[in-house]
């Protein structure tokens, strides 16, 4: 089976992450997979959105979860990246499913909490799959919260789970065996030829992150997939 690749945040390296336009790059390189973060705003939509502030990749200020839908859409998510992508907005997961749907795009979701009611975000979610008529089978869902594991096991929504960890500790251990776990998404530098024979054992597809350099990963043969802000670096290895 040859390695999945999958653009981290659509093409970050190149483009705004978690913007239409980072993922539409993705689209045009060819790739199967981009990966994005999900959290809600504050009147309850989920965004695209990798920190719980919009600081560093917007020109507003605050936490996601306490501006609207419409506050965030009025701020430019991309001339931070470049002034060729100003004026790019905040992409609402309803946006990002119905693109997916629409050019067949393979999509894992990492669901971002830090001091958010994690059922009231496992809630969002199945309300933003149930009206969207993607195919399951184009989506994985991933968190590094054990309780969002737990919680999206719970809800059975037909979708694949993905375990997220830093190394393959026994906090990462023991949700794999709590949850129907897909794949376990790990940070390459920590994985160990230990780690892949034990997930191989039991069926656990192993994703790493972040990788940029084909040259910087010594178990990039032995992996199912890996996210790299520079995908187009490993097109050759796929």
């Amino acid at each position: 089976m040859s390695l999945i690749i999958a653009g981290h945040r659509g093409v970050a390296g190149t483009h705004p992450e978690n913007t239409l336009c980072s993922i539409q790059e993705a689209k045009h390189l060819g790739l199967a997979w981009v990966e994005v973060d999900i959290q809600p705003t504050r009147d309850g939509i989920l965004v695209v959105c990798h920190d719980h502030t919009v600081e560093r990749c917007s020109n507003g200020y605050g936490r996601v979860d306490e501006l609207t839908l419409s506050e965030l859409k009025q701020l430019d998510f991309g001339s931070w990246k470049g002034p060729e992508f100003t004026g790019e907005k905040v992409l609402t997961l309803d946006e990002l499913l119905t693109y997916c749907h629409d050019n067949t795009l393979h999509i894992n979701l990492e669901v971002k909490v830090d001091t958010h009611d994690v059922q009231y975000v496992v809630k969002l979610l199945a309300e933003a799959l149930s009206k969207s008529p993607i195919d399951r089978n184009l989506l994985l869902i991933s968190s590094f919260s054990r309780e969002v594991m737990l919680t999206l096991h719970s809800a059975r929504l037909g979708v694949k789970l993905g375990v997220l960890g830093n190394r393959l500790n026994q906090k990462v251990l023991k949700t794999i065996q709590e949850v129907d776990t897909y794949s376990c998404h790990l940070n390459y530098r920590w994985l160990t030829k230990k780690h892949i024979r034990w997930l191989r054992e039991r069926e656990v597809e192993i994703w790493c992150y972040t990788v940029n350099n084909p040259k910087s990963f010594r178990h990039l043969a032995e992996v199912d997939a890996i996210f790299s802000d520079y995908p187009q670096r490993f097109m050759d290895h796929a």
